[in-house]
């Protein structure tokens, strides 16, 4: 832990408030109370910080190359160069990159990894002459999105407003696009290349899915400089005034720095998956996606029902709806051997979130469980634990595979080590193990340890995590 970061903010903020009391209208007597109070916290501040241990706090920094589960990536090449000063933000890291064409903030090693393939499309393709007409064509909404991109994490609705102010629009849901049947035709499309389908609003038509496909960038990212550039090009695309490129699925591999950015696991990809994102409109694909779920994983659809409410949360984008239905496939219906069951209590839970950030949460969940399946095949039955996901395993013990960059002994992962013990109780099971995907302290393993709850760390470097055909070299 870097103290030193704290009391530097602790020190600030001390100056600051007595600046505040000097200036205030308040008598001697009532600035000397209060003032003394203000000291008194600040003691106690200092003192809980030097008594903490390990214990990582919001503004403690860590460097790059200390982090074990990044240990892969490329921290600076031709296309971008990541700060080394990392910010603990609670359960996450904060990432500071710089690439030619802008800044970026971004929060989570997920979305690290995203958006290091993002900025290196980009880059790639404004060296193309169809990039470069694009990208200088786009104009104000490119000029003017930096600050955008910088906060696109550090405050979402800051973000939006500065990105609404570039001319673009940011967008999430599929929550409003299957109000009704859909109806319209695909080539049905204004001017400009959106969509025309009934609650498809907002979004770009066929033009903009079959770009971001040719360049394996997520239609529905949140990245601002991804989605002025492709708005752009559908734009241009769909009046002829700019020509169809060959896609960059011909780029050759730099090291640290893999072609696919949209899942955190290798097998997280899915052909048909793609296919159907950037194929249909977001109204068609969730008609597609509820009548896979109806039909091959007989999951009952009506108004009111926990796949309806599902399918209908806006939190997530197209493209997460789409990924958890085929990660739910695989997990139930398998090629060989027995499905998991409990795919119902899995859906409610699912579709209970309450904001983007838990959406992206529980998506990610799902797409370790199933990757974790592909390697172990030891997972019976689904099972919530507060707002976790997890899975019963032939060994009976409850599992979980958590998300987070950072875990230490906060208040949030005390309520997880509480809710696990309520469903263990609750489910009768023989144990509970709990994995997460980055660094976990000595103090939340002790306490862990403590309630009976196994915890590994750096789950993505484990052979689950990697390749199908690497996994098994690794376990030979």
């Amino acid at each position: 832990m870097k103290i030193s970061v704290n009391s530097q903010i602790i020190s600030e903020s001390f100056i600051f408030k007595a600046f505040q009391l000097k200036r205030s209208g308040k008598s001697p007597g009532e600035k000397r109370r209060l003032f003394k109070a203000f000291h008194i916290f600040i003691l106690i501040a200092v003192t809980c910080g030097l008594l903490c241990g390990d214990k990582a706090f919001a503004g403690d920094t860590k460097t790059f190359s200390s982090i074990a589960s990044i240990k892969g990536l490329s921290q600076k090449n031709e296309f971008y160069t990541i700060d080394d000063n990392v910010q603990v933000d609670g359960n996450f890291y904060r990432f500071s990159l710089t690439a030619p064409h802008g800044e970026y903030g971004v929060v989570s090693i997920k979305d690290l990894f995203k958006v290091c393939y993002e900025i290196r499309v980009i880059e790639e393709f404004r060296a193309t002459d169809e990039g470069e007409e694009a990208w200088n064509g786009a104009g104000e909404s490119l000029k003017n999105i930096g600050r955008g991109a910088k906060q696109i994490v550090k405050n979402p609705k800051e973000s939006a407003k500065a990105f609404a102010r570039a001319g673009g629009k940011l967008f999430r849901g599929v929550g409003n696009f299957f109000k009704k049947k859909v109806g319209g035709k695909e080539d049905a499309k204004a001017e400009d290349g959106s969509d025309r389908a009934e609650g498809a609003k907002g979004f770009k038509g066929k033009q903009a899915r079959k770009f971001a496909g040719e360049l394996g960038l997520d239609v529905y990212s949140d990245n601002p400089y991804v989605k002025a550039l492709i708005n752009d090009v559908a734009a241009k695309r769909a009046k002829g005034s700019i020509g169809t490129s060959i896609g960059l699925f011909f780029l050759a591999p730099v090291a640290g720095l893999g072609l696919l950015g949209n899942s955190l696991t290798p097998d997280g990809f899915n052909a048909e998956a793609e296919a159907l994102i950037n194929g249909e409109a977001p109204a068609e694909l969730n008609y597609v996606i509820t009548e896979k779920y109806k039909n091959k994983l007989r999951v009952k659809h009506k108004e009111g029902s926990p796949l309806a409410k599902f399918l209908a949360n806006g939190n997530y984008t197209p493209r997460e709806q789409a990924y958890n239905y085929y990660h739910f496939e695989r997990m139930v219906k398998p090629a060989e051997g027995k499905g998991v069951k409990g795919l119902k209590d899995a859906i409610v839970h699912c579709g209970g979130v309450k904001s983007p950030q838990a959406a992206t949460e529980a998506a990610t969940q799902v797409e370790l469980l199933d990757a974790y399946q592909l390697h172990a095949n030891d997972l019976k039955e689904f099972v919530v634990a507060g707002d976790k996901l997890g899975a019963i395993r032939a060994d009976k013990k409850q599992f979980f595979i958590v998300p987070y960059d950072f875990a230490d002994d906060t208040d949030d992962n005390t309520q997880l080590l509480a809710d696990v013990a309520k469903s263990e109780k609750k489910n009768k099971c023989a144990g509970t193990e709990i994995w997460f995907t980055g660094d976990v302290t000595k103090d939340f393993v002790k306490k862990a340890k403590a309630n009976g709850v196994k915890v590994k760390d750096n789950a993505l470097l484990l052979p689950h995590f990697a390749p199908k055909e690497k996994a098994k070299e690794k376990t030979k």
